[in-house]
């Protein structure tokens, strides 16, 4: 799934209220499994890559990530 969708999904649920999340519990779950997973393939992403220009753009991507997380982290568990 690309970083902008998952964004958005994510953004959509932090307007929910506390009933809304009890009820949707499954695809919060579902969609921090997908931003781990994000995590992990920028990550090799970085490793493998050679180019500067393309590491320094991946990172952006990796912080932006590691942020949803931990505001995932923070609002949902």
């Amino acid at each position: 799934m690309k970083l902008s969708k998952l964004v958005k999904t994510f953004e959509s649920f932090l307007l929910w209220d506390k009933e809304e999340i009890k009820e949707n519990e499954n695809e919060i779950n579902e969609i921090i499994e997908k931003l781990y997973e994000k995590r992990v393939k920028i990550e090799e992403k970085i490793r493998r890559c050679e180019d500067k220009k393309e590491a320094e753009i991946l990172k952006d991507k990796l912080k932006a990530v590691k942020k949803l997380i931990k505001k995932a982290k923070k609002e949902f568990i």
